[in-house]
């Protein structure tokens, strides 16, 4: 189980998966990627009723964090990582339920990048931490975005292929996103690879 308190009120998740040095490609844990957007987001944005998609949310942990923080958050994975996805999110959201007065707004969706099948709703920005793993998902996670209409989206990742993961802003580019070079942020400690952010807009 995972804790965390960075929105003052403790969120809980089970992980599952293989863990080898820090990263393993796998979206039944919580990497620092994600931990460190979490703290960028509450540092320099108002969640506060912000319409928030995202992407390959993998154990919820983000998602429950910035809804406590007051965003409205859809948390979204491919179908073979719903399971542990939906598990943590209710399971989270009936524990809350039941303690707090105030109540948060989270929801689970499939999202199968690459098939065209947008999640409802709208959303004012679209987030996701660690998504650069598979080069060949790039131009699926990129068509992802258009299909929700996004206009603003920030990702996190750690640094662990550079030329490739460099490709992505060539692509990014390509397709009409405007954004500055990504910034360092952060680094994971059992890797020493840096942590870095990516503020992306489209139609500006």
């Amino acid at each position: 189980m995972q804790p965390s308190d960075l929105a003052g009120t403790a969120v809980i998740v089970r992980q599952d998966g293989t863990r080898f040095l820090g990263s393993d490609e796998s979206s039944g844990w919580v990497w620092q990627a994600g931990r460190v957007l979490a703290s960028q987001l509450m540092a320099n944005i108002d969640l506060r009723d912000l319409r928030i998609l995202e992407l390959g949310s993998g154990t919820g942990w983000l998602a429950l964090t910035l809804a406590h923080a007051g965003a409205i958050v859809t948390a979204t994975e491919r179908p073979g990582a719903l399971t542990l996805l939906t598990r943590n999110v209710y399971g989270h959201l009936d524990r809350t339920a039941a303690e707090e007065a105030t109540c948060i707004s989270v929801e689970v969706e499939q999202c199968k990048w690459g098939d065209n099948v947008r999640v409802a709703g709208e959303f004012d920005i679209i987030i996701g931490s660690d998504l650069f793993y598979i080069v060949e998902s790039y131009p699926l996670l990129l068509n992802t975005l258009l299909v929700h209409n996004c206009k603003r989206c920030i990702l996190t990742w750690e640094e662990r292929i550079p030329l490739e993961e460099a490709s992505f802003l060539v692509l990014a580019a390509a397709a009409g996103f405007t954004f500055n070079p990504p910034i360092h942020v952060g680094i994971n400690e059992v890797t020493n690879n840096r942590i870095l952010y990516l503020d992306m807009f489209f139609g500006n």
